[in-house]
Parts: structure tokens; C-alpha cells; sequence
């Protein structure tokens, strides 16, 4: 029973580690194809589900571009 709950704790944290190293790249590519390749859509998703930096960098970013 010990070794069950065992892992399924190491597997649960496991799951959560990839997901949010998973959604950092995605995160870190957008910030890239926002500021560097002038796309709007990367900006537009950092605006809704980037971190306060991410969305203040693609707030300044459009700004900029006059969008």
C-alpha cells in the first residue's frame, strides 16, 4: 500500500513538472515570435496566459507596432 502511494506522488509531480516545463517553452517561443518575428498572434497569447512580464513585453511590443 505504502509503494502505491508512493507512485502515484512521484507520478502526480512527475505530470505537473512536465506541464509547466511544457508551457514555459511554448511561453518563451511566443515571447520570441512576438519581439522577434513580428507576430501578432504570439503577442495576443502572451496577452492572455503569459506571466506579468510576458504580457507587459507584448503590451509594449504592439504599442509599438501601432496595434
Amino acid at each position: 500500500m505504502k509503494n502505491l502511494f508512493l507512485m502515484f506522488s512521484i507520478s502526480a509531480v512527475g505530470t505537473l513538472a512536465l506541464t509547466h516545463s511544457m508551457t514555459q517553452g511554448l511561453n518563451t517561443s511566443s515571447l520570441n515570435q512576438c519581439t522577434n518575428n513580428n507576430s501578432n498572434s504570439a503577442c495576443e497569447y502572451l496577452l492572455t496566459n503569459g506571466s506579468n512580464f510576458e504580457k507587459n513585453i507584448a503590451k509594449k511590443t504592439l504599442l509599438i507596432r501601432g496595434l
